[in-house]
């Protein structure tokens, strides 16, 4: 188990590092842009999960919501 995150690491890395190998054709040009895809990813997940908790105080009901 405790090789997991490290693999996953490495794994990212050397994906990361496999785009420089391959011709790209990118619709627009900042798709072009070495990395662009893993940073808008790691980007739009980021945004995703902290949006978690203001929406949780959003869209949370009390304990008895249902029963009441």
């Amino acid at each position: 188990m405790k090789y997991v995150f490290p693999g996953l690491v490495t794994i990212c890395l050397a994906l990361l590092f496999a785009d420089l190998f391959y011709d790209k054709h990118p619709h627009f040009a900042f798709e072009g842009w070495f990395g662009f895809y893993a940073f808008f990813g790691f980007l739009a997940f980021s945004v995703i999960v902290m949006s978690g908790k203001p929406l949780r105080k959003l869209l949370m009901r009390d304990e008895d919501y249902y029963d009441r």
